[in-house]
């Protein structure tokens, strides 16, 4: 093969064989006469001068799945194609590695084929690292729609750039890449989850954020937002990571979001409103919002009057939680 390197010697070439984890093979396409470097046998896993170079002898042992392809080479090759993939072959004792070829074809004065060269490397390693990184992804992604949370990837300014497990799709999807997404939080919402993402982004540390966000329908559910930081080795923020659950769907969820007669009672204390305050900015009656406040813990979830009295106390500066453990509180925004 040291036609293949012109000026180098049997040593020197296998030394670069050896170091690159390569192999070349020539073939003459006058008189069909095929040659393989050491290195290329080697890759194949045949000893040398055991077959005789040809590519019927690496069709023999590449993958069944990749004999189709393989198989049209040498019909390319006659055609004065370069040609560059990938294929797997089978080595003996039944081990698989997969190899890059790129082949090079040399042509006369009149444009035609009279050679052809093959580089080939072996890319297992690179190969199989990607197929871990595929079924990882396809792990995570699964996790993420078992979960039924929302999980976003959003860039070291805060963009939003993906958006994983969203019921929004279409236009609304778009929209929401393109800085829309604050279209989806309830208006009583807005400001506290701009003031916490904009904190987050500003002392680079992680945020959460309790609000409702918009259902394709056009009704509205809460959720717990979080984002978090992922940082380099200098603590630069590469990009945030975000998920946001759902808390009023199952486990019971839905029957605790709502607010309780104690919530109301400690919203109108913070606010240092009367009953008549609270009615008038509800436009609910002085009766109801009694009967609502007799009660510590939620009422019926067909109380028409629970969802604008609290966007009244929502709208007026108080913030309601719901903790994992513990009872429901609230709290100044």
């Amino acid at each position: 093969m040291l036609d293949l390197l012109s000026g180098g010697t049997e040593e020197t070439f296998g030394v670069i064989e050896r170091e690159l984890r390569c192999g070349f093979w020539s073939w003459d396409l006058r008189s069909s006469e095929m040659r393989w470097s050491r290195g290329y046998y080697d890759l194949l896993g045949i000893e040398p001068g055991s077959v005789t170079p040809s590519f019927a002898a690496i069709l023999q042992i590449t993958h069944p799945d990749d004999r189709g392809p393989q198989a049209e080479v040498e019909r390319v090759i006659r055609q004065a194609s370069t040609i560059r993939r990938k294929f797997r072959v089978i080595r003996p004792g039944g081990r698989t590695a997969w190899l890059s070829c790129q082949i090079i074809v040399f042509v006369n004065t009149e444009g035609i084929a009279e050679k052809a060269v093959g580089i080939c490397t072996d890319v297992t390693a690179h190969q199989d690292q990607l197929y871990s990184l595929r079924i990882s992804d396809e792990r995570y992604r699964a996790l993420v729609k078992a979960s039924g949370a929302v999980v976003w990837i959003a860039k070291a300014d805060g963009q939003l750039h993906e958006v994983l497990n969203c019921d929004h799709r279409g236009e609304v999807q778009g929209t929401v890449l393109d800085s829309g997404w604050m279209q989806l939080i309830h208006p009583d919402d807005k400001e506290k989850t701009v003031r916490a993402r904009d904190e987050g982004l500003r002392e680079k540390r992680a945020y959460e954020v309790v609000h409702r966000i918009r259902r394709p329908d056009g009704s509205f559910n809460w959720k717990r937002s979080t984002g978090q930081p992922i940082v380099d080795a200098a603590g630069n923020v590469k990009e945030w990571l975000g998920i946001s659950v759902d808390l009023d769907n199952g486990s019971g969820r839905g029957q605790s979001r709502r607010i309780t007669g104690a919530q109301i009672r400690a919203a109108r204390g913070l606010l240092r409103w009367s009953v008549v305050d609270l009615a008038k900015a509800a436009s609910a009656s002085r009766a109801t919002i009694r009967r609502l406040e007799e009660v510590d813990g939620a009422s019926s979830p067909n109380d028409a009057a629970l969802p604008t009295i609290e966007a009244a106390l929502s709208k007026a500066g108080v913030e309601f939680f719901f903790p994992e453990t513990g009872k429901p509180g609230v709290r100044p925004r």
